[in-house]
This record gives C-alpha cells, structure tokens and sequence, in this order.
C-alpha cells in the first residue's frame, strides 16, 4: 500500500472556510445561481421605484393621473398605485373619480382618504343645504367612522369632534373610552379631553386625565390647575368625597399654593370633611394672628368661608376669633349676633348675654331682646331680666301680670326690693293680678300692715290665687288674727290650683280649725284632702290621724275602723296604729284584730309597736272584749315585761285576773304590785276587789277603807262594801252601807246611762243592785217591777254572757231571800212571774232537753217571741224546720255584725249556720284521680255535681273517664285502655232519717247497669244504723272483679259517740258474678272500729283499735273461656282466678285532723292517719291516709290525697287532686 501523507487531526472549532471537512448548506454552483437572480430582480424593480417616486413629487396632476391611469390599468391590483391616483382627483376636486378609483379598497389610508373626502363633502352639503347630499355624506361618514381607530391623540380628538356633530352618541361613547389609551398627556392635551370628556358627561373619565396627567412631570401650576379641574370633575358626577380623596392624596407631601389652599378648605367641606377642612384652613391662612390682621388677610366671601368650616369643625374658639377679625374690620351687625350665639354654642354664656345687651344697647330688635330673655333665664341672671325688662319698658310696650312680676323678681334678686315695690304698685293699678307679689313682697320687708291691706285688697278685687290666699292666711296667723285667717282660706277654697296648693289650703283650714276647736269645720278641711284621689297622698301624717279622730267623735268607732285600713296603707306610723288599735278597743272584733295584726304588726312600719309596751296593753284590751281572756293576760305581761312600772298595765292586768277567777295567779300578782298601787285610788280599788276574790275580807275592808272618802256617792261600790263589813262581823255598818246605797240607788240619775257600745249594758249593775237590795224595802209590786225590768233586758240580747251569768245570779239570790215556806215561794213565784215568763222557761228547758214535741207545742203556742234570738233559731232546727232555723241564724248574725257584737255564743252560731249552709248548697266537684287495686291502674278525671231541689231533697251526678292499664302482665292482661262509668241519684234528707237511690252504668270488660239504695235513720240511745243495698255494682275487691265482675251487696252499720268515745261495727253478705252472668262466689265481711279523741278541738288527734274479717269462697264451676284473654297465655280461668283471699286483721290506728278531713274549713288543714296491722295472712302491714286541704276564693275547697293499703287482693294506693266548690247559697 503506498504511503499517503496523514494530516494531522485538528481542533473542530478551528476549521478554515476552504477546508474540505467544513458542512455547507448550498454548494458554490447553487450560491451562484441565486446571487444572478437577485441581481435581474433589482435591474428590473428599480426603475419602477424611481417612477413612483417621480408621480408621487409631480406637481403637474394631470401629467401625474395620466401616468397613474395607465398604470393602474396595466397593473390592475396594485393598492398603492390606485391610492395615489385617488389622491391626485381630490387634490383637484373630482371627488367621485377619487371614491370610485378606491373602491372597495380596505386599508387604513383608503379610509382616512374616503374619510377626507365625505367631511368635505358633508360640510360643503351642509353649507350649501344640500339635505340628500348632507345624509348620504353622514351615512358614509357614519359607516367610515363606526371601524376607524385613532393612532393619535389628536385623531381621537378630531374623530370624537365629528362624532359628536354627527349625532352618533353610542360611538361617541365607545370612543370617548379610548383616551386611556393616549395617557399620559401633555398638560394642555389633557384640558382638551378633560373639557369634551365633561361635555360628554364623562366626568370620572375626565377626572382620571387629569389626575393621571397631573403624575407627570409638569410644574406646581399646571398640577394644581389639573387637580382642580379634575377635582371639579368628579363633583359634577356626584363624587365630592371621592373628589376630596383623590385630591388630598394627590396633594399629600406638597405644599399647596394660597388659591390651592381654598380650594381644598372648600373641597374638604362639600366632602363633609370639617376637621381636615380646618386643617386646610390654617395652611390658607394664619387663624393665630391678631383679630385686625387676620379680618385684612381675609377678603369677605374668605372669612365667610373660614367661619362656617371653624363652625363645621367644631373650633368655637376659632370662630369667636374669626368674627372678632371681621368686627375689626368693619362693624357688622350679622357678625355680632354670630359671636354671640357662638359664645354660648362655646360655653360661654355670660358672655353670649354681654354681646345680646351690647347689641340691643346699639340698636333695638326683637330677635336680640328675645335671645336676651332666653339666656337670662337660663342663667338665672338677675341683672340680664333687669336690662330685658328695661329694654320692654324703654319699647312701651304692655305687660302682662305675668311678666310684671317676673319684672318685680328680677329686681328683687338684685338687692332692689323698693323698685320691684314701685313697679307693682305702679301696674296694680291695671294689673290687679299683681297686687299678692306686691302684698308678699311688702310682707318680707317687714311693712305688715301694708301687706295685710294688699291681701284684702287682691281678695276684695278677685285677684288672690290660692297661693296667696295661703301667705294671707299665714300672715294673719302670725299677727294673731286666727278667725280671720280661716275666713280667708274658707273663702278661697274653691279657687283653683296645683294639687300640693289645694292640699297645703285645705290642711291649713283643717289646723286653724282644730286649734280653735270647730271639730266639724276642721274634719270638713281634712275630709276634702282624703275624699280627693288627686290630694290623697298629700295628707300629713299628723292630719290624716286628727281626721280619724274627728270621724270617731262624729261618726262613731264603727266608721273609723272603715277609715283606718285605707289611711294605713297611705301614712302608716306608730301613732296610727296605735290610734287603730284605741278603735278596735272601744269596737272589738275578731275581723278587725285580725286585719290590724295583718296590716300594722306585720309591716315595717309597724314593727316598732312589738317593743311598745302600750300596744300590748291596748290590745289586751281588745282581746278582754272578745272574750280571749288568755290572749289579754298574755299581752298585759308582755306588757309590763317592756315597762314594768306601768301602774296602770298592773292594775289592768290584776282586774282581768279578778274576771278570769283564776286565783293563784291573782295572788302572785297582788303580792308583786300591792307596793306599787297602795298610793292610788284606782290601785287600791283593785287591791280590794283581789282580796276579795281570794277570799281575804280582812285585807279587802283594809284597802277600801281609805276609799270611802271618795266612793261614798258610788251606790255599787257601797253595796260592795256593805258585803265586805257584813263578812267581817260590822253588821251595824254594813247595813248602814246598805241604806246610804239604797238611797243613791232611787235617784233618777242612778238609772240615766243609756246602753254602752260593745254589747254591753251600764244600767244592768245599777238594777241588779236594786233588786238584790229591794227585799225589805220593796213591796211585791215593787219588786215585780224590778224583775219584768231585768225580764226584759235578758230578752233584748244586749247583755253579754258575764252579764247573763249576774242576771240569773241576782234572781236566784231574790228567791232565796224568800223566808216563806216552799207553798208561799211558789206562790209568790207565781204571783211576780208572768205567764210567758214560765212558757218562757218552759220552752229553754225544752230545748236543753231536745225534747222535740215539747218544743213544737210551745213554737206553735208563740213561746219563741220570749227567747233570745239564737235560741230561736236552735228551737226552729230542733223542731224539724231546718229552713226556717237558717232564716232565723242569719238574720241573728246580720244583726249582730250591725252592732259589732263578737261572742262565743255568736261564734258557735255562726260554725253551725255556715254548716248548714254548706250542707243545703250545690256542689261541684272535679277530681283528677290515680287509683291501683291489684294489678290494675287507671287515672283520669271524675266529675261530681249536686244540686239541692229544696229543703229536703237533693239530685247527685257522677261522670268518669278514665285510662286503664294492667301493671302486672304476668298476672293480668286484656285490660281495656278505657274505664267508663256514670252515676245518677236523688236522695232526701231528714232530720233524723235519710234516704237514697243510684243508678250506675260502668264500661270495662262488658257492661253494668246496676242501681244502689242507701238509708239511715237515729234509733234511740243515739245509735245510728245505717243499711246500704247493691245490684250490679262495681266490684273492687280484686283487679279482675273489677273489670270484668260485679257485686251484689246488703250491708248494716251501726255507730254509737259516747263523746269522746265513738264505736261502730258494721257487717255485709256479697254475691259476685261475671258482666256476662256467670256466678263467680260468695262473701261475708265483719268490721269493727272503736276510737278515742284525745282531742276534739282542731286540730284534733285520735287513737282507735280496729279490725276486720272478711271470707271469700269460689263457685268450683268449669272454666270460663270468655275470659280467656284476660289470663296470660290465654287459658280460660276459673272463678278463683276472679275472687279474692279472705284475711283476719286487727289492729291499731292513729288520727290527726280526721274529724275536718272531708268538711269545709275556713283555712288550709293537712290530715293524716295511720293503721297499724297485724293480719293473719301477710303478718305486720299497715295503711297510710295524707292530705291537706283548703279554701282558695271562699266557698270552694282544693284538697290533695295520697292512700295506701295492702291486704289479700294486693297493693291498694290512690292519690288524687280535688277542687270542690259550693254555689246557690
């Protein structure tokens, strides 16, 4: 192989051009090639080019439109050649030629040529009025514009100019946003858009040119003059507040000119910007300089300006001090009324009245005078109402009363009360309405009886208001002349006036009057204020008590004690209910120390009377006057504990121990106070009459000896002391005690006191005295007399029991001084007893004995026209009349609460009255029930109605619907969910008997109808049977019997009160049978009941022993498959599965309120009883009995039970809610 020389390997990236290795993209050849073409191409072009160069530079059109003409034809799609061509025929006019040359050519020079060509068209038409010519124009140019888009400011500008006056307002707006598109512009370009964008309405676009164009940089005043026009901008488009915004950022780091300056101070305000305006405000202009220098600073429209955003922004100073710069500068009224209202918007406004005053001191007007007024008063300035009133008299104008006296007070304020007295007495003359002011006013300097002498004259001419007929009252007063000031309140009390004046007037009169004695003129002045609702709650506590006082003097205890409950809950105070209780003690009443212990010792403010030792003491005497004798001595000990050496609590306190009888308390007490009450009358008085009562004569005649001195024209008390000397052997003296009596006792005087309020009598002691005395000194006519006397009073009823008691004590006395033998005293008997006396008599032990006949006889024979009038109403109800005995009670019960007589007698009347009451209304009762026996439970409500048809008779209804359950299904089931049942009955009621009669239906499982007969009746030994017959009743002496069974039953009970004994024993026969008549078993059942009232009185509490025995047998017939479902998986039950076990029990039962559980009380009582047994068939059981019951509105009751029992048939419970409510009564 030959050797070949190797070329050395070299470097990729440093290859020559003429390496043979180097990559080409055409080959020279081929490079060659295209380099000859492109030079035959520019042979050929380039003389073109210089001929258009040449036509476009001719000046000669014609030479130019021939050459373009033969071009264009030969070179027909050639734009620029028919461009130029159409040129050429608009330089030289021939405007069709240059629209037709163009053609349908699209360019944007096409356009602009054709757009050229239509607006001279389109004027040339318009001027000439050319109107086809004009609208084809416009619709081409229409047609031109709708696709033209300006390159340039200045095409947008002229395009929206012809716009706008071709009418074409959609594209007017489609162009006027493409302004953006040139921003930013210069300065002047920018108010050119800004000033068509505004005539366009386009104000935010306008105002963002500007705004925009016042970024760039352009000098302070060509920005300050954008902002502004951009700013006025955006208020023309409704924007002031985006105005100032954009302005003020605009603005923010520079500092603005003076002019700029106000026009941001009035930017920021038509922004409601006050604050920033006030800032703007102090870079416009120095609000520190002097008030001279600031008012030349400032032209007039500025300080008008400064003034209102000062006002805006709250600168009160610098608006004080902006009007000070325009007074200096010019005294302006207008400026002078603005510093002085807002001297006073300032807090300024004293100096606000200065500037009032100094205003109307320069020239009068009504605005100023009224502004002065108005902040004198406010002030309280003396001085402003003094320049006020001397600027209104300056004016001659007329005063009225009113404003004479505020005239005369302003005066007076200032130290000057001898001009207010001029000027009163200047306008009194036609102003009498003024001459009270002048009378008071002459008052307090001291000129009284030029005062007195005013008062008269404003009362002589009508003109002295209630007001002043106070001060003329009280300044008469104070000079002594008493009659005459309650002539002059008498004489105005009918002028009108404020409540607080009426009643100060009244309660004036009402003083006077009591201070001088006319109880009837004061009690009139104190009853105006109190029969008033508008002047009631102005009473003096003081005058409300004097007007209790003078209506009990006038109208009685009974009227105050109407009085007294009302002024309590108004003013209540110690003294008032003392003043009550004072009442209560000369009219007791149960009723009443009832309320007051409600009303006054359960108050605040009577808490203070439970330390009062005198409250004690007066309620006690309440209490002794009703009767409570216990209650009395417990408060006359409460009594003395508070105040121990209240003479006059011991001798009450040692009196009521005498009346009580209780002796060794009497002794104790006697022994305690006997120091005390040595040293007076009355304490030696009651000192004897305690020794007396103990039976120590000797110490008696010791204590009434020093009384005889002062007791020996006191019949009663002779007589007493008469028995004292006869018991400790000085007959001679006693009968001389006897004879001195005698005498007294035969004086008319000894019989003159009429009857006392309270049920008492004062001139029974005086006749009991001569009756007892009259045996010896008397014939028998004359003591006949004295006995039909004391007859009469026993038959009236105004004498109270303790009365009684001496009554028939002194005729017991006057028959055993009879010192005849047993003939003569019963003749003499009857010769001073009447006829109707001994019926009289006869009749009351009649009744005393319940001797039924003997009562009717003697009613029948008129006998009851001798008793008291509560005994006739007993005698009516014992001789069978229960209607005309409840006539007769209330009519007693009527009367007595007229006269405000409380006894136990009445009280027990009224117990019974009310009983029979109740017993002879309707009833209604509703009763929401919860009741198990065994297995089944049911609840629901029971509805119970009787009405009374007349005296005797009495219709009864019962209505139930209940829901039913079985609450043992292993025991029991099939229980319907629904119990019905319905009873109607009629019952007549005598007086010793009582007969009844149901019907019943009841639903469960089956039907029942059945009908029950109850009666009973009083056998003698005040046994009381009672025999109940039953057919077709419901059975519940099991659950199944319930539901599906029925009882037929004949029972007997017979119950015996041996007083605080009672036993009752009762026994019953029972058939029982399914609803659907299958005979299910037989029964019997013994029970017996004795008890025990440890206590009768309520609340009651008792013990009984008890115990029952009852036995059950079972038919032992087939099964009963219709009662299948009623047994647990459905077999058919037997009769035993219905019967219950019998059982023997015994036991022991305790009660508590048993004798009111099922009676009307006037109050809430709980009951509860509870038996403990002993059964042979579950062991140790008992039975538990709870409730409580009450009235809620008056005759109804609301009561709540809960019962439980166990016994053979299972656990018995119920509880239910009972509301009960008596009507026709």
């Amino acid at each position: 192989m030959p050797d070949t020389k190797r070329l050395a390997p070299r470097d990729p990236l440093h290859i020559s051009p003429d390496d043979p290795r180097r990559s080409r993209l055409f080959p020279r050849g081929t490079l060659l090639g295209l380099g000859l073409l492109c030079v035959g191409t520019l042979a050929l072009v380039y003389p073109g080019q210089r001929l258009m160069q040449l036509l476009a530079s001719s000046p000669d059109n014609t030479l130019a439109i021939d050459y373009l003409r033969h071009l264009v034809d030969l070179r027909g799609g050639d734009i620029d050649l028919r461009l130029m061509l159409a040129q050429r025929y608009e330089r030289i006019g021939r405007q069709q030629q240059a629209l037709d040359t163009l053609g349908n050519l699209q360019s944007p020079q096409a356009d602009a040529l054709r757009l050229k060509i239509w607006k001279t068209r389109w004027f040339d038409a318009r001027a000439l009025g050319h109107r086809a010519e004009e609208a084809q124009a416009r619709q081409a140019l229409s047609a031109l514009l709708q696709r033209t888009t300006p390159t340039r400011f200045t095409e947008w500008r002229d395009t929206l100019l012809l716009l706008q006056g071709l009418d074409e307002p959609k594209a007017v707006q489609r162009l006027a946003a493409m302004v953006t598109h040139f921003l930013p512009l210069p300065p002047a370009a920018a108010m050119q858009a800004a000033q068509l964008l505004v005539g366009l309405h386009a104000d935010a676009l306008a105002a963002q040119v500007l705004f925009d164009t016042a970024k760039t940089q352009v000098t302070d005043a060509e920005r300050q003059t954008l902002l502004q026009a951009g700013a006025r901008a955006l208020l023309a488009s409704g924007q002031p507040k985006l105005a100032y915004q954009r302005t003020a950022a605009a603005m923010q780091g520079l500092k603005p000119a003076p002019t700029m300056a106000w026009f941001m101070v009035q930017l920021a305000l038509g922004a409601n910007q006050p604050q920033n305006a006030v800032l703007w405000l102090r870079q416009a202009v120095d609000l520190d300089q002097p008030a001279p220098q600031l008012g030349r600073a400032l032209t007039p429209a500025q300080r008008e300006l400064a003034w209102q955003v000062l006002l805006a922004g709250g600168d009160l100073a610098g608006a004080v001090r902006m009007a000070d710069a325009a007074l200096a500068q010019s005294p302006d009224r207008a400026w002078a009324e603005r510093r002085a209202q807002v001297l006073e918007w300032s807090g300024k406004p004293d100096a606000a009245m200065q500037q009032w005053i100094a205003l109307l001191r320069a020239q009068f007007s009504q605005h100023a005078l009224d502004e002065l007024r108005r902040l004198a008063l406010a002030l309280h300035s003396s001085s402003g109402m003094d320049v006020y009133w001397e600027q209104r008299a300056a004016r001659g104008t007329l005063l009225t009363t009113d404003e004479w006296l505020q005239y005369a007070q302003a005066l007076e304020v200032r130290g000057h009360p001898e001009q207010a007295v001029r000027i009163l007495r200047q306008a009194s003359a036609k102003e009498p309405g003024v001459l009270t002011a002048l009378a008071w006013l002459l008052g307090n300097m001291g000129e009284v009886e030029a005062s007195l002498s005013t008062y008269a004259q404003a009362l002589q001419r009508g003109s002295l208001d209630l007001r002043g007929s106070i001060d003329y009252a009280i300044a008469l007063l104070q000079s002594g002349q008493f009659a005459q000031a309650r002539q002059v309140l008498e004489a105005t009390q009918r002028l009108p006036g404020a409540d607080d004046l009426r009643a100060t007037h009244q309660g004036l009169l009402g003083d006077i009057a009591w201070d001088m004695g006319e109880s009837r003129s004061a009690e009139e002045a104190y009853d105006s204020i109190w029969q008033s609702l508008a002047l009631r709650d102005r009473i003096k506590p003081y005058q409300l008590q004097r007007l209790i006082a003078l209506v009990q003097k006038s109208q009685g205890d009974a009227a105050a004690l109407r009085l007294l409950p009302q002024a309590w809950a108004r003013s209540p105070s110690e003294a008032l209910g003392l003043l009550w209780l004072q009442s209560l003690v000369r009219q007791p009443s149960l009723q009443g120390i009832d309320t007051w212990q409600r009303m006054v010792l359960g108050s605040e403010a009577g808490a203070p009377l439970r330390h009062d030792a005198q409250m004690y003491a007066a309620r006690a005497q309440v209490w002794r006057g009703l009767g409570r004798t216990d209650l009395a001595l417990a408060d006359l000990r409460e009594a003395l504990r508070l105040d121990p050496r209240n003479t006059d609590n011991q001798i009450a306190l040692l009196w009521m121990l005498i009346d009580a009888n209780q002796l060794d308390a009497l002794r104790q007490d006697m022994a305690l106070y006997s120091r005390s009450l040595t040293g007076l009358p009355e304490g030696l008085d009651v000192l004897s009459a305690a020794a007396q009562t103990v039976g120590d004569t000797a110490a008696a005649l010791r204590y009434s000896q020093p009384l005889y001195p002062r007791k020996k024209s006191d019949a009663l008390w002779l007589l007493n002391y008469g028995d004292l000397l006869a018991q400790a052997g000085d007959s001679r003296r006693a009968r001389a005690a006897y004879d001195q009596s005698w005498r007294l006792l035969q004086r008319p005087s000894a019989a003159a006191p009429a009857a006392a309020k309270g049920g008492t009598d004062r001139t029974l002691d005086p006749l009991l005295a001569r009756l007892r005395l009259s045996h010896g000194r008397l014939d028998g006519a004359g003591q006949q007399a004295l006995l039909a006397q004391l007859r009469d009073k026993l038959h009236s009823g105004t004498l109270n029991a303790q009365q009684t008691l001496q009554a028939n004590a002194a005729i017991a006395d006057w028959l055993l001084r009879l010192d005849t033998d047993s003939a003569a005293r019963w003749w003499l008997a009857r010769r001073v007893l009447t006829p109707a006396a001994r019926q009289s008599i006869e009749l009351q032990m009649a009744l005393r004995e319940g001797d039924r006949e003997t009562v009717r006889r003697l009613l029948q024979q008129g006998a009851a026209r001798h008793l008291l009038p509560q005994d006739r109403a007993e005698a009516e109800r014992i001789a069978g009349h229960p209607m005309q005995s409840l006539a007769e009670a209330e009519q007693v019960l009527e009367q007595a609460a007229e006269r405000g007589q409380d006894n136990p007698a009445l009280q027990g009347l009224a117990r019974q009255t009310a009983e029979q009451q109740l017993a002879l209304a309707h009833r209604a009762t509703l009763t929401m029930e919860h009741r198990q026996i065994d297995n089944v439970v049911r609840q629901g409500p029971v509805l119970r109605l009787s009405l009374q048809l007349s005296g005797q008779w009495r219709v009864q209804a019962q209505a139930s619907r209940q829901a039913m359950h079985s609450n043992n299904t292993e025991a029991l089931v099939g229980v319907p969910s629904t119990w019905n049942d319905a009873q109607f009955g009629l019952q007549w009621q005598g007086e010793r008997s009582r007969l009844g009669g149901t019907l019943s239906h009841n639903t469960a499982v089956g039907s029942l109808n059945g009908w029950r007969l109850d009666g009973s009746t009083r056998l003698p030994g005040q046994i009381e049977a009672q025999v109940q017959a039953e057919y077709h009743a419901v059975a519940d002496e099991s659950g199944p019997l319930q539901i599906a069974g029925s009882r037929d039953r004949l029972q007997l009970r017979l119950s015996r009160d041996f007083g605080r004994v009672w036993a009752n024993v009762s026994t019953a026969v029972m058939s029982y049978d399914t609803r659907r008549g299958n005979p299910l078993g037989h029964g019997t059942s013994t029970q017996f009941e004795l008890g025990l009232w440890l206590r009768r009185q309520e609340p009651d509490l008792s013990v009984k022993l008890l115990g029952y025995s009852n036995r059950f047998s079972a038919n032992a017939g087939p099964p009963l498959p219709d009662y299948a479902p009623l047994v647990p998986g459905g077999g058919a039950p037997t009769a035993a599965f219905f019967m219950p076990a019998g059982d023997d029990v015994f036991g022991l039962g305790l009660g508590f309120n048993m004798a009111h559980g099922d009676t009307y009380t006037r109050r809430w009582l709980p009951y509860a009883e509870v038996d403990v047994l002993q059964s042979r068939r579950l062991g140790l059981t008992n039975n538990l009995n709870l409730g409580i019951h009450g009235p809620l509105f008056g005759p109804d009751e609301l009561s709540f039970s809960y019962q439980r029992q166990q016994n053979t048939s299972g656990l018995n419970r119920q509880w239910n809610l009972q509301y009960r409510l008596w009507f026709g009564r």
